[in-house]
């Protein structure tokens, strides 16, 4: 199946290690998706699943986001 999004590709321990590393530095999640390759809704989830992302920011108005209850 083809379609056109880009290839879902798995995290390596190296790269969480580097993502965790990059976000405690206090890069944004845009600053790290550059640096890792990866788009910033990505670096956002990932940052979710270890519990260091508590809200998205707004870009515009600096207000935090809501999160969903899972």
């Amino acid at each position: 199946m083809s379609n056109n999004r880009l290839e879902i590709r798995s995290w390596s321990p190296e790269e969480e290690a580097q993502l965790l590393e990059l976000f405690d530095s206090g890069m944004t999640a845009s600053e790290i998706g550059q640096r890792l390759g990866r788009t910033r809704l990505a670096v956002y989830g990932r940052l979710q699943r270890f519990h260091k992302q508590q809200g998205r920011v707004s870009r515009t108005s600096g207000r935090v986001f809501a999160q969903r209850a899972g």
